[in-house]
């Protein structure tokens, strides 16, 4: 089972419970990985974003081609674990 909007969904919640720094989301587009790092101040607008633009598997409701394939919240040393 891959990862769902519900697990996106969850993920920002905890990142609001833990007051972490970042949200980090990996989007492969077309085949090249880049990763969103979204601050306390957008975790609303962008998983409203999020909501609007992807399916419940988490593909590009426009382009199949674009997918979210990682999450993860915490300290920019998270980082390291989503690349």
């Amino acid at each position: 089972m891959g990862l769902t909007k519900e697990a996106l969904f969850q993920t920002f919640d905890k990142a609001r419970e833990t007051e972490s720094s970042f949200v980090f989301v990996t989007v492969n587009a077309e085949g090249t990985d880049e990763v969103i790092v979204i601050p306390p101040k957008s975790f609303d607008a962008k998983e409203q974003f999020y909501d609007k633009a992807y399916n419940d598997e988490l593909v590009h409701v426009m382009n199949s081609k674009v997918f979210i394939r990682g999450v993860a919240y915490g300290k920019a040393e998270e980082l390291n674990n989503i690349i």
